[in-house]
Order: structure tokens, then C-alpha cells, then sequence
């Protein structure tokens, strides 16, 4: 695990033929990222100078010997490398079997083998999270690759004709960027649907993606792998216990594997069956292996609703486990206090306060010695958790459940769709109408894109007239669904059970820009603590991808049971209340003006005019109205909006941005 900054230059040649290469401050921008690795730093410079690799570690497997960055053996071929690279120790033989030579017993070297022998396909040999950056001194070529769900950041940017890559895009400020907003990506909210930020020329590299960067500066982003389904029209032959038993054999497999460590590890526990049942087979494993072992569990308890915490519940499924327990109290007064230094690190807005809860929760796992953690992200995204895709769910009957296993009647479907429909207002349009919107007409007629779009988007009246003018209405959904191939919505079109199309289009999307953002590696990493997602293990999420619908969202009954194969097949390691559980999303109590005066004391300090009018692009007398409305009737979207605001002029500020010109 660690953070690294990186640069090729591409640019000026002398009248001599030489390039020149200003000198870039690669120790300041690993300062500006040390937090993701306090243990030491290290520098490659290639000779000629166009090429900088910087390393900050944070020491995980060869506490001693894993210094980066590394190099082959022939000394012509060096890699940084962020992240996990899992069953190491068998690869490692494997490799050394062939001819390979090892300089550490790090994991992180089997990138540099794997890309001796396979080139730029050496991603697919990867299984992890990681974020890889490999200069190749024989092809004078940069190579910079992201893990298949985004679990690890890549941003990258060219800079008078420099081409750089950073952890964090704050590393960039060392090396002579100077950040400008960009408008279109803010009112679109490219940072949290595509693979935009919120600054002008500044990109995320998609998940499941590699770019190249040759010595003349020419720049190829290749996509390496991709989410598949099952086909909607072919009914699976294999039987409900095989699925069971295929679910279960992989997550064992995938939790074992992240036990490795040369360090204390902990488990993010809440109270629901995603992070319950990997305590529950982590105590099962470090048992097996050692009787005394414990283990250390971490869970948030939110104060002022009981309704929003967990604590309780987690706490008996620690003690179901074994395994001691560590609640965090959190009030609305520890979220408001560690905003500002949250959004520092997350480096984009925020419109609630989850990722501040996560930022707490990491400080205290870390504070108490844990350096590594497993949590239960990506859960939800495979095996139909959240309740907005039981919509998406009823859009067709599943025909590839065997034996007509978990479906709904089709009278029973269609009357569970129209009352949703009806009911909820951000999908209010009618099922017989929807197929006329053109985000429905892309996307198999989902409504995944216009709940999150409605979750997502501001309204345009938080903007200029004139912004409004130049960059069109607010639209995340439409947003969402161009960062997807056209090979994919083909897909969903043709091939996939909307509620697939559903999940790829959450995958690949809110997952890695929200959830394994603010939620997952931005909030853990400010504290140096290493998240491992073993529901993210792409060997699993292929063979539950491949599953029909119904197993997952059993929907044969008046109540959907959600996350059925899960339960089934996790059901020796978790407890009877959790098994009967239902989803309950990780979520703080809602601010309130006359309960949080440390809410209004930053509103106060944060949401002046003239602070407002700095960012060149919002509307004042839109977010003194909304101000008002919050502190009238505690309205919720109006806070959202406030969060949101009050995140840009942090940012603005801590990042020196110059006002934008609409």
C-alpha cells in the first residue's frame, strides 16, 4: 500500500537535440500524499531525466526488504505500485519456477515479472487492488493501470508538456499545476458519474483500464476487462446449491486470501450481513490457523437517532464471532469538526456526511494500532442489495432461474412495478412511458441513472444564468451512462435482465467514484490504514454475475429477500438476526439547526457572499435561499446542497483555486 507520483516529459527539444527536462519536485508532492505512506519515501530518476517514479510506502508484506521503487534485474524496467496484489506467495514460486528473479518478497514486484512477460497485458494476471505505474526504459514508454473496480485512485493530467500521474491530485500542486475549476464537470457532476474531476484537465483513469504515454508524448487509454452477465434468455441448468456452494467456495477464498499480512488487521464491522459475514469467516480462518488469535472489530455508533445506529447489533455479532469490539461514538459535532480535513483528503464534494464517518472510523482503527481492515464494500453492487434495483428488478420476469425458482407471478410483477412507479417521485414516470426517455431508450429501460441523478445533481439554479447558458442543465444520469462503453449498453440492451444493466451501470460509476472514494480509500488512506474488499475479488463477482437474477433477489413472495445466495451460503458464520436482517444503508442522523450548532457555526464562517462569489460559477442568492430553508424546517435536500457548496469553497480554498470564468 502506499501513495506514488509520477511524470514523463514529452515535451521541448533543445537545438541540440536534447529534450529538456525542468527539474520537478517529486519529494514535495510525496509530502503532499505522505499520509498514504508514512513508513519512507523513494525516487527513481531515469538518467536522461525524462522519467520521475516517487514512492511513499506504507509497509504491509516485507516490512524490511519492499522499498520502491522497484527494478529488474537488468536494471531497464521500473514500477511503483499502490495497492494489493493477492496470493503472492504461490505466484512468487511460480514465477522464480520460469527463471524469474526476485529482489524482495514484496507482492508488489510481481507487477514488474508480470509485465516482463506479458507486456501491457500483465494487468490480467493481477488480482487485487492496485494502481501501477511502469516506466520501460527499452521502449521509452510510461505505463500507468488501474485494478478492475476502482479500488485504488489514478488521476493524471500534462503540464507544459509533462505528463503526470498521482494517488492524490493534491501531489500535482509541487510540481507547478495551478488548478482551475471545471464548470461543465462541476454542473454535470463529473466527479461522482464519469471519470472527470472537478478541476479543468485533470482525469481519473477508469477502472479496468491501462494508459500508455510514449517518449513524444502520444497518450492511449485501453480498456483490459469487463463486467458480463448472465444471458436473460437462456435459463441456467446448474442447481440453487450449486450456486450456493460456488458463492460460498469463492468468498472463503477471496477473505483468505486477504488475510496476508505482516501487520495487525482488523474487520469495519456495521450491522448488516456484508460486513457481518466477513468477521464472521475471518474469526472462522485466523482460528483454524491459531486457537488464540484475535480479532479486532470496528464499528461507527451514531448518536441521535436510534434508527441510525448500529452499534448494538454489531457488537452481538462480535461476540457471535469472538472477535472484540470497538464502538466509535460519532455525533453531528464530530462530522461538522472533521469536514474541512475530510474534503482535503477525498478531494471532491460531498453531499452527505457518510465519508466523514468513515474518515472518523479510520482515525480511531488506526489510533488503536490496526493498520490493515477488511470491510464489505462491493456487496451490495453484486448481489442486489440496495432497494432502488427491486425496480429494476420487476422490469422483466426472470426466465433464467431454474425451475422458476424466487419469481414473482407476472400478475405480482407487474402490480410490485406500477406501485413503485407511482409511489416514488424520482421515478414517477409510468412504465408504459419510460421506454420514451432517452436515458431509458440507452439502458434497457432502467431506472438506476435517474435515482442517482436525482441523489447526485444540484439544481440549476445553484448556478449562474450564464454557466447554465454555456453548459446545459444539470444531468448526472445522462452523465452516468456516457462514462459506460456502447459495447456494454449494446449488451444491456439485447442481453442482460434489467436489473443487471442496473448493477453494471452502479459498478461502474457511483462504486468507484462515491463508495470506494469518500467511502473506501480516500477516508481509510488520510490515516494510513489499508482496506481490503474481499466482495470486490473479481474471480467472485464473475461467477455471481453469471448467476440468474432471482438468487440474489428473492421476489417469490410479497417482500423481496435481498441478497438470498449470500445469506444462504454465509449462513454457518453469521447470526440468526443478521440472517434475517434487512438492508439498512450506512447512514448518519440528519443534521438539525437547533441539534447541531456546529453545523451553523460553519455555514457562518463558510456560506458568505463573498466566499460564494470567489468560486465564479454558483448562485448567491439561490444558497442564501437555501440557508434559510434548512434553518426554517430542517429540509435535507437544502442541506445537501449546502454540503455540497460549502465542499467547493474548502476545496477552492485549501487548493488555491482562481475563480472560474463561466
Amino acid at each position: 500500500m502506499c501513495g506514488f507520483t509520477v511524470y514523463l516529459h514529452t515535451g521541448t527539444i533543445s537545438q541540440n537535440g536534447d529534450i529538456e527536462t525542468p527539474a520537478l519536485d517529486l519529494d514535495g508532492a510525496l509530502h503532499l500524499i505522505r499520509h498514504r505512506g508514512p513508513d519512507s519515501q523513494g525516487i527513481y530518476i531515469s538518467p536522461d531525466g525524462r522519467c520521475g517514479l516517487g514512492h511513499a510506502r506504507l509497509s504491509i508484506i516485507d516490512l524490511e526488504g519492499g522499498q520502491q521503487p522497484l527494478s529488474n534485474i537488468h536494471n531497464n524496467i521500473h514500477a511503483v505500485v499502490n495497492g494489493e496484489l493477492y496470493d503472492h506467495d504461490r505466484l512468487m514460486l511460480e514465477l522464480k519456477a520460469k527463471g524469474h528473479q526476485f529482489k524482495t518478497q514484496s507482492d508488489s514486484e510481481l507487477a514488474l515479472h508480470y509485465y516482463e512477460d506479458y507486456d501491457t497485458d500483465f494487468v490480467e494476471q493481477l488480482r487485487g487492488e492496485f494502481a501501477v505505474a511502469i516506466w520501460d526504459e527499452r521502449k521509452g514508454r510510461l505505463t500507468v493501470a488501474r485494478d478492475r473496480f476502482g479500488i485504488k485512485p489514478v488521476y493524471y493530467t500534462v503540464i507544459n508538456g509533462t505528463f503526470m500521474a498521482a494517488s492524490e491530485i493534491k501531489a500535482f500542486l509541487a510540481l507547478g499545476w495551478k488548478p482551475e475549476w471545471d464548470v461543465s464537470s462541476i454542473v454535470h457532476d463529473g466527479a461522482a458519474t464519469d471519470f472527470r474531476t472537478c478541476f479543468k484537465d485533470v482525469y481519473k483513469l477508469p477502472p479496468a483500464h491501462y494508459m500508455t504515454v510514449s517518449s513524444s508524448g502520444s497518450i492511449q487509454v485501453k480498456q483490459y476487462w469487463e463486467a458480463e452477465y448472465a444471458n436473460k434468455y437462456v435459463e441456467d441448468t446448474r442447481s440453487v446449491e450449486e450456486m450456493v456452494l460456488g458463492v460460498r467456495e469463492r468468498l472463503l477464498e477471496a477473505v483468505r486470501l486477504r488475510l496476508r499480512a505482516d501487520v495487525p488487521l482488523g474487520v469495519y464491522l456495521s450491522g448488516g450481513i456484508d460486513s457481518s459475514c466477513i468477521a464472521g469467516v475471518v474469526a472462522d480462518l485466523l482460528r483454524k490457523e491459531n486457537p488464540d488469535a484475535v480479532l479486532n472489530t470496528y464499528c461507527i455508533s451514531f448518536t441521535g437517532g436510534e434508527k441510525f445506529d448500529e452499534g448494538e447489533i454489531a457488537e452481538r455479532t462480535a461476540e457471535f464471532c469472538g472477535a472484540k469490539f470497538h464502538k466509535i461514538p460519532v455525533t453531528n459535532q464530530d462530522m461538522i469538526d472533521n469536514f474541512a480535513d475530510a474534503i482535503w483528503h477525498i478531494e471532491q464534494p460531498l453531499f452527505n456526511l457518510n465519508g466523514v464517518g468513515k474518515y472518523i472510523l479510520s482515525k480511531h482503527a488506526r489510533e488503536s494500532g490496526i493498520t490493515v481492515t477488511l470491510t464489505g464494500e462491493g456487496s451490495d453492487e453484486h448481489f442486489i442489495g440496495y432497494e432502488f434495483f427491486h425496480t429494476d428488478y420487476l422490469r422483466e420476469a426472470d426466465n433464467s432461474t431454474p425451475n422458476g425458482f424466487g419469481r414473482p407471478t407476472e400478475e405480482t410483477r407487474l402490480r410490485q412495478l406500477n406501485e413503485r412507479l407511482e409511489n416514488n417521485l424520482m421515478m414517477s414516470h409510468k412504465m408504459d412511458k419510460s421506454v420514451d426517455t432517452p436515458s431509458s431508450r440507452r439502458w434497457n429501460n432502467i431506472v438506476m441513472q435517474d435515482h442517482f441523478g436525482a441523489l447526485l445533481s444540484s439544481p440549476a439554479e445553484m448556478y449562474q444564468d450564464d454557466v447554465i447558458k454555456r453548459h446545459g442543465i444539470p444531468d448526472s444520469g445522462s452523465a452516468m451512462l456516457e462514462a459506460t462503453s456502447a459495447i456494454a449498453r449494446s449488451k444491456a440492451r439485447k442481453y442482460w435482465h434489467p436489473v443487471h444493466a442496473s448493477l453494471f451501470l452502479e459498478n461502474h460509476t457511483f462504486l468507484p467514484n462515491i463508495l470506494l472514494n469518500s467511502l473506501g480509500d480516500r477516508s481509510e488512506m488520510a490515516h494510513s490504514i489499508e482496506a481490503r474488499t474481499p466482495f470486490l475479488d473479481h474471480h467472485l463477482c464473475e461467477y455471481v454475475n453469471s448467476l440468474p437474477p432471482s438468487v440474489k433477489l428473492r421476489g417469490d413472495g410479497e417482500e423481496f429477500n435481498e441478497k438470498w445466495i449470500l445469506k444462504e451460503a454465509m449462513k454457518p458464520y453469521i447470526t440468526e438476526e443478521i440472517y434475517k436482517r434487512t438492508k439498512h444503508p450506512f447512514m448518519p442522523p440528519p443534521n438539525k439547526p437547533d441539534k447541531a450548532p456546529p453545523a451553523l457555526k460553519l455555514m457562518n464562517e463558510l456560506l458568505t457572499k463573498e466566499k460564494v462569489d470567489q468560486l465564479g460559477w454558483a448562485n448567491w442568492a439561490f444558497i442564501e435561499s437555501q440557508r434559510e430553508r434548512f434553518l426554517e424546517n430542517t429540509d435535507q435536500t437544502a442541506f445537501k446542497n449546502l454540503l455540497v457548496i460549502m465542499s467547493y469553497i474548502i476545496i477552492g480554498e485549501k487548493f488555491g483555486v482562481a475563480p472560474a470564468v463561466a
